[in-house]
């Protein structure tokens, strides 16, 4: 299908699957406001007995390892708790894209819930940290870049610092791009897993690079699509069609881009009992 008929596709399938679209939706906005609502608690809390550097930026800028091991133990603890059920609202977007029965999925994730939970978790975890990875060249470049142009007064600055700046900056841009490229080659990730979730992350990743070899520019032709639609956002009420229908359009883009790997594994796991 071209974009466009994805998107008429896209716009059916809210139509006959409206209630759930708009319950997924409710319930991804619910898990991100209580976590947005821990997150304001333990601040109040930390500030009131005088720990509110571990909030501190400056703190992070300068390395501070109390700081850094409180942030990297909270995200992991909210990545534990927020990414199982993100993972399942995904997988519920594939079957309305799909036109699958949702009791199926909700059936196979309600009798292996610890081990559903637990393995996504590790998907997600391993999909971060080689973003991540992927990631920390351009975020020392950067670093650089303010090094070099923030930290350095003018008394010191001379052929060599001009030169560490030129040059910061020529690789941030280049590694920028080089990282969104990759990132966009991992897209399908996701989604290969939700198709069959006994696949091993590594090998999910590796198809989705080779069949993102030469799509990148579709893709971005894509999204670039509803960015038009985000300055009526602030009216907040179109959100609770714009999200939904992006959600369903994107399912049906990530299926056409799987092309004939897009074959759904989890009604036969169910079936014959083959389960993770």
């Amino acid at each position: 299908m071209s974009d466009t008929e994805i998107r008429h596709a896209a716009a059916r399938k809210l139509a006959n699957n409206s209630g759930d679209c708009f319950s997924l939706m409710m319930f991804q906005f619910s898990l991100i406001a209580l976590v947005l609502l821990c997150e304001s608690t333990l601040y109040l809390a930390l500030r009131s007995v005088g720990y509110n550097w571990l909030y501190s930026i400056k703190a992070l800028m300068s390395w501070k390892a109390s700081t850094w091991l409180f942030w990297v133990s909270k995200t992991l603890f909210e990545l534990s708790v927020t990414s199982p059920f993100f993972g399942l609202v995904r997988r519920l977007y594939v079957d309305i894209a799909a036109d699958n029965d949702m009791s199926e999925t909700r059936a196979y994730i309600s009798a292996h819930s610890v081990k559903y939970y637990s393995n996504t978790f590790y998907n997600t975890f391993i999909l971060l940290f080689i973003k991540l990875t992927a990631l920390t060249p351009g975020l020392l470049f950067a670093y650089n870049i303010y090094y070099w142009s923030v930290q350095i007064t003018l008394h010191e600055l001379s052929s060599a610092a001009l030169f560490a700046l030129t040059a910061s900056l020529s690789m941030t841009a280049v590694w920028t791009f080089l990282t969104a490229r990759y990132f966009i080659s991992l897209s399908l990730t996701p989604y290969i897993i939700a198709l069959n979730p006994r696949m091993n992350i590594f090998d999910a990743c590796d198809l989705s690079v080779k069949l993102m070899e030469d799509k990148h520019g579709r893709y971005i032709s894509f999204v670039i699509y509803f960015v038009k639609f985000l300055p009526t956002l602030i009216f907040v009420y179109p959100i609770f069609a714009f999200y939904p229908y992006f959600k369903v359009s994107y399912s049906l883009f990530m299926r056409e881009m799987l092309g004939d790997r897009s074959t759904d594994k989890l009604p036969g796991m169910i079936r014959w009992k083959k389960y993770l």
